[in-house]
């Protein structure tokens, strides 16, 4: 095992197993103590959801109602429009009409406050994680306030009350949806800056050492917002392949998950076991139930990506479906113009500096100030990229005496301190300059301005087949490997961040890479 400074124990791995002086008891202790914190901050979260959620639709139907009693004002250009409305529509409307009071809406005002608090809590709302959902819980927020809106229409029919009007029923409903989804992003964000100060955090344990469990790992490692603490994953023996992934500590086998629940203290276990092990899934998911630890089961789905399936049920039979590819046609037109707007106008307006760089480099070294070399793009396919030259002319014929000394795990070469690299390249490295030829790449529709790094070929020869999926978009000159850290991730975690692009596709995350990748160059994370 790779767990240190851990209690000797003794026994099986059922979690029975008791130390030489009441060491597993101490354990459990702590244990039992950090889950009954947790349990009292859930319910803490829940309350304070509740009270805050219920101020919120207070103040909702206070803005509403301020908004409706303003159309009311005589010089106002909606007030004679309602007014015309009124006239011509709505017969049973007298001329004379004006909105009651607000204090006379109090009963009202709580019947709707406690009405939206009960939906909200059948329709789960409550139960929701506060970061990482907020799409879920403003679909949920407006579907609710969808229905509380039905009994306001129910109630007005029924009873007709006076002073009432129904455009301010309107109102309530949309801003209780725009105010409450405010709040709840608000919240989130909030939650998200603790997380990633190390305050809350979920202790995380992944029980699997497949492509499945490595990509569970990813995934979670590039919402750091989710606020899970990865502890380390175990192996499932499935493989010879043993030791650390990256930056994830491999904490043993799956024969030591008791041992490793209890002494580092995991709050939940994700269980991403490959299809074939199917006991071993029932034997953990036991194991976990019988240690009261909780836990999430991934379906392994012969390699399918995890954010394209699509689960429903009929009569209670579970369905599992499968979406089509993110990346649809009008989603490549829209992304193929941003290229080209995008490559044009850094082109354009940092003329002058490309310019006295390419000069730069002449004077400085001998060779081309633009260098050509093959690499792999969308399906294979061979073009020639750009770069502005960073090492001296004759760094390919010494790259053979330098392989013992690669730093790079996987098929990649890479050395901090390479002496193939001019002085002036060192420069252009660390700060990403020598990539801005491949502009000129983009703008020839060969790569895009977010995407995969596009490899070489002799890279691609040495590929997994599973490492063979980052072809299937077109490389970019930034991506999600980029701006998590470069060369101080290993390739397979790389690899990984590149298929979770891929699979995961949308223009919020091909803006948000872009806008990450400013602060990324500055601080030259991982450029070397």
């Amino acid at each position: 095992m790779n767990i240190e400074n851990v209690p000797p124990t003794y026994g099986g791995s059922d979690g029975g197993s008791v130390g030489p002086s009441g060491t597993t008891g101490a354990i459990t202790k702590v244990v039992t103590r950090r889950r009954t914190h947790r349990r009292q901050w859930r319910i803490f979260e829940c309350i304070a959801m509740l009270i805050l959620d219920g101020w919120l639709i207070y103040t909702a139907f206070q803005m509403a109602y301020i908004l409706r009693d303003a159309l009311d004002s005589q010089n106002s250009y909606l007030s004679a429009l309602l007014k015309n409305v009124r006239n011509n529509l709505l017969d049973n409307d007298p001329g004379s009409y004006r909105l009651a009071p607000v204090e006379s809406f109090l009963l009202l005002e709580i019947s709707i406050v406690v009405g939206l608090l009960l939906i909200f809590m059948f329709r789960g709302l409550y139960s929701l994680r506060l970061t990482g959902t907020w799409f879920r819980q403003v679909k949920i927020i407006a579907s609710s306030a969808t229905i509380g809106l039905c009994f306001l229409i129910a109630y007005y029919f029924a009873f007709q009350p006076l002073g009432t009007s129904r455009l301010l029923f309107l109102f309530v409903w949309i801003v209780s949806i725009l105010v409450l989804s405010l709040g709840r992003l608000l919240v989130s964000g909030g939650m998200s800056l603790l997380y990633r100060m190390g305050l809350g955090e979920t202790r995380l344990l992944v029980v699997g050492s497949g492509r499945l469990g490595k990509m569970v790992l990813q995934h979670i490692a590039a919402n750091p917002n989710l606020g899970y603490s990865i502890v380390g994953f175990l192996h499932d023996l499935s493989d010879n392949a043993t030791g650390d992934f990256g930056r994830f500590k491999m904490l043993g086998t799956i024969d030591d998950m008791a041992m490793v629940i209890r002494t580092m203290q995991i709050d939940e276990v994700i269980i991403a076991l490959p299809s074939d092990m199917h006991q071993h899934v029932i034997k953990t998911v036991k194991l976990c139930e019988r240690l009261g630890t909780s836990f999430k089961l991934i379906p392994d789905l012969y390699g399918m990506s995890l954010s394209r399936i699509d689960m429903e049920s009929i009569e209670g039979i579970p369905l599992i479906g499968i979406r089509p590819l993110s990346l649809n046609t009008f989603q490549r037109i829209v992304t193929r113009l941003v290229d080209i707007i995008g490559a044009a106008l850094a082109l354009l307006i940092g003329s002058p500096i490309w310019l006295a760089l390419a000069l730069i480099i002449k004077c400085t070294s001998e060779g081309p100030v633009i260098y050509k070399q093959t690499r792999v793009g969308l399906n294979g396919e061979h073009f020639q990229m750009y770069k502005f030259r960073s090492m001296y002319k004759d760094a390919d014929q010494r790259l053979a005496q330098l392989l013992a000394r690669n730093e790079a795990q996987g098929p990649l070469f890479k050395m901090k301190d390479d002496p193939r690299v001019t002085p002036i390249g060192k420069l252009l490295r660390q700060t990403s300059l020598d990539e801005v030829p491949q502009l000129f790449n983009v703008l020839k529709g060969e790569m895009s301005l977010v995407g995969p790094r596009p490899p070489l070929p002799r890279e691609v020869a040495q590929y997994e087949e599973w490492q063979k999926g980052r072809l299937a978009i077109k490389p970019g000159m930034t991506g999600l490997w980029q701006v998590r850290g470069r060369s101080n991730l290993s390739f397979d975690e790389g690899v990984l961040l590149d298929l979770y692009y891929i699979e995961n596709w949308s223009m919020r995350l091909y803006f948000q890479i872009l806008l990450s990748t400013i602060p990324a160059v500055l601080l030259r994370r991982g450029a070397y």
